[in-house]
């Protein structure tokens, strides 16, 4: 009953998003209102607020040290992404994401060189489906990239995953015996925990979004649901502690809880 469940509420969380109603909490990130640069590949953003302010990072107000290789934003070191372990980044699971962009590229409208530079780095920039983890780029290219497309993606494998496995019961109903375990049992146990792992993943991506939107004055409000604008105080508490720390201004946007993988020993170093 809890993958059903949790397979009805995903189709109806899925399907809202893709409403007009719903729909801008999504669509708001496309046009990448926090660029103080423009992108050949991306709409002319004019009437971006932060335009013309190039030599401040948008996330964080202190002065820009980089570019974003995806958006072309100047953004300082707390503004910007800085990759997640190679480890775990490059194995199993890994896919290209901007292809609208990188098909742009590939056209050539500019000089060749040029191109190309931009289309091995649109390219290179690419998310794991499986321990989801983004390579560099800007705060808000993470969070945009993160919540509609990484997430988003892992949040329907865990979902039909749960299914599979309760479905899975039904074939396997006799009592068949794996390593002193019922196989049935084993199956539902799996379905439970991929069906609240799905719950936990969608109410992520959520809170994230509302909290870049509420935190960072270039986002437009109204892309908020009228039903996430309460301003209650028990409602934000936990939309606050379920969205990414990065999603606040001024906090950095790379995640520390992957930097075990990169630490080096200390007879290594020597």
């Amino acid at each position: 009953m809890l993958a059903a469940g949790t397979m009805m509420f995903s189709m109806i969380y899925f399907v809202m998003l893709e409403t007009e109603r719903y729909g801008k909490l999504r669509s708001v990130f496309d046009s990448r209102p926090w660029r103080n640069r423009q992108n050949a590949y991306l709409p002319a953003s004019s009437a971006s607020p932060v335009s013309g302010a190039a030599n401040r990072c948008p996330f964080s107000k202190k002065l820009a040290r980089g570019v974003c290789p995806i958006c072309c934003s100047c953004t300082s070191k707390d503004g910007f992404h800085h990759g997640d372990p190679k480890r775990l980044h490059d194995t199993v699971g890994i896919a290209m994401i901007e292809y609208d962009m990188a098909r742009k590229a590939a056209e050539g409208s500019e000089s060749p060189l040029t191109a190309r530079v931009h289309l091995d780095t649109l390219v290179s920039y690419r998310g794991n489906y499986l321990f989801g983890t983004i390579s560099p780029s800007c705060k808000g290219c993470f969070i945009k990239t993160w919540c509609w497309n990484v997430a988003y993606r892992m949040a329907w494998q865990s979902s039909i995953l749960a299914f599979n496995a309760m479905l899975c019961t039904f074939i396997f109903y006799a009592d068949i015996s794996i390593f002193y375990a019922d196989l049935k049992n084993m199956l539902l146990c799996i379905s439970a925990f991929f069906s609240v792992s799905t719950l936990c993943v969608q109410i992520t991506i959520l809170a994230t979004a509302v909290v870049f939107i509420i935190e960072h004055p270039f986002m437009d409000d109204d892309a908020l649901p009228k039903l996430l604008m309460v301003r209650n105080k028990l409602v934000m508490k936990w939309i606050h502690y379920f969205a990414l720390p990065s999603a606040k201004f001024g906090v950095p946007a790379t995640r520390k809880y992957w930097s075990w993988l990169t630490k080096t020993d200390a007879k290594q170093q020597k």
